[in-house]
């Protein structure tokens, strides 16, 4: 009974994973078509401010559980403020190339993280199939070409991106320990309230410019509307998973934002981008095929811990 309770979540945190990873893809794309009318900061802060207004929809009545603030503050500040507006504006200062490249630092953070503080273990059989989620990342990201990834070439942007991946690496855990003793929703969406109005309020007070037609709000909403779904689900599979197979499932989201790219903005794909695709979905499905036992537990602090 107890093993097929865990089947059963593990199947779940799977599905959650995925559906996630697609409206994560989409965000790269709607991100870009924003920018076009309004600067990093007042994108990221109206996105996530909207994000949070749309969740608080849900069960509008319920407020955070007691002994949850500390958690909402830290993930609100981090996750959905400091993360996201460091990858804008990493953005807007290297290569998209670069970007795509670093930003899968994020799965190295959180397995590094993961392993050194939180105990999870990965089998051999986990991490083989994990590297080769890893490899078509790689090739998806560089399309093969390595001789244009420069990392000196827009150093400030490469760092910020690094860091951006290192400090959603640190959320990724913690979100862990958090989901074991709080409701999903009720941290997900109070989290982007929290970094949405922080950063809303930073740009106001700041006086940047900012401007919203028809056609910028619409998209606007619909890029709100996609990193809701993406944080819902994303806790909800963290909570299944752990955090290192949640993200390596969560890589998908490379592949789905390629064809966004392509459908929406008609970017290229090129046969190695279909070929690292192919590598990254067949890497999942080996890691759910083979996933027949639940990794162990992640690291629950003691009584009178946090």
């Amino acid at each position: 009974m107890e093993r097929s309770r865990k089947d059963s979540e593990s199947r779940q945190g799977y599905i959650y994973a995925i559906l996630g990873s697609v409206c994560a893809g989409s965000v790269s794309t709607l991100t870009k078509i924003s920018l076009t009318t309004n600067g990093p900061l007042v994108v990221t802060g109206v996105t996530f401010l909207l994000s949070g207004l749309v969740l608080l929809l849900y069960q509008p009545r319920r407020k955070p559980e007691p002994g949850s603030y500390r958690y909402l503050i830290l993930f609100g500040l981090l996750g959905a403020g400091l993360a996201p507006l460091m990858y804008t504006l990493g953005l807007n200062q290297t290569t998209v190339v670069n970007a795509s490249l670093l930003a899968n630092g994020e799965v190295l953070f959180t397995t590094v993280i993961a392993f050194a503080v939180f105990g999870e273990r990965l089998g051999r059989g986990q991490a083989a199939r994990g590297i080769l989620i890893v490899a078509g990342l790689l090739v998806v990201s560089t399309n093969l070409d390595l001789a244009h990834i420069a990392f000196l070439h827009g150093l400030a942007g490469n760092l910020l991106i690094l860091g951006s991946g290192a400090g959603w690496a640190v959320e990724n855990n913690i979100i862990v320990l958090a989901t074991k003793r709080f409701d999903t929703t009720l941290l997900s969406k109070y989290r982007n309230l929290i970094g949405g109005c922080a950063l809303t309020a930073l740009f106001l007070i700041g006086r940047f410019p900012y401007g919203f037609s028809a056609y910028s709000s619409a998209v606007m909403l619909l890029l709100a509307l996609a990193v809701s779904g993406a944080t819902v689900m994303f806790i909800a599979a963290v909570k299944r998973l752990g955090a290192i197979r949640m993200l390596l499932v969560w890589s998908t989201s490379t592949v789905f934002g390629a064809l966004f790219g392509l459908v929406i903005l008609g970017e290229q794909i090129t046969a190695a981008q279909i070929f690292g695709g192919a590598l990254i979905l067949f890497g999942v499905y080996l890691l759910r095929s083979g996933d027949k036992v639940p990794e162990a537990e992640p690291f629950v602090a003691p009584a009178g811990g946090p």
